[in-house]
């Protein structure tokens, strides 16, 4: 009885760590992308109506750049137009819209067609199993930054 248990457990673990092995060749097989080493970074373009080149449009590019999450700004006073990346995670686009008392630059509307073609996996799975993928990725331990 108790032999039969013992091999049943033998094999539980044989099997768990054939599994855990898979999982590590698997996360392992490609070099992990350096964007799994960055945070996520977004773009937005904001109208600045009667702005001129001068002095006022190095005050505002000296505003968007003071803020927190801002990494680049980008200013073009003869279009009226200030492009700033951030990150999402310190400022929303909101925020900024409003700590800048700009709006958005209109965007066209997607056509129907376009709106259609949607991938049949939710979003979510596919970043899960990125990250799963990730964490059992073993060559990121060698990357330098």
């Amino acid at each position: 009885m108790t032999t039969q248990r013992f091999r049943r457990a033998k094999a539980g673990l044989a099997g768990g760590l054939v599994l855990l092995l898979l999982l590590v060749v698997w996360g392992s097989w490609q070099e992990p992308s350096l964007h799994e080493f960055t945070p996520v970074t977004e773009f937005i373009t904001l109208e600045a109506p009667g702005l001129q080149p001068g002095p006022a449009a190095e005050q505002l590019q000296a505003r968007a750049m003071a803020l927190p999450g801002v990494t680049a700004c980008a200013l073009r006073p003869e279009k009226q137009l200030l492009t700033l990346a951030y990150q999402p995670a310190e400022l929303s686009a909101e925020q900024l819209q409003q700590l800048l008392a700009l709006r958005p630059l209109p965007q066209p509307a997607l056509s129907a067609a376009a709106e259609a073609r949607q991938c049949p996996v939710p979003p979510g799975y596919v970043h899960a199993l990125e990250r799963v993928r990730f964490a059992f990725n073993l060559r990121r331990l060698f990357v330098r930054l």
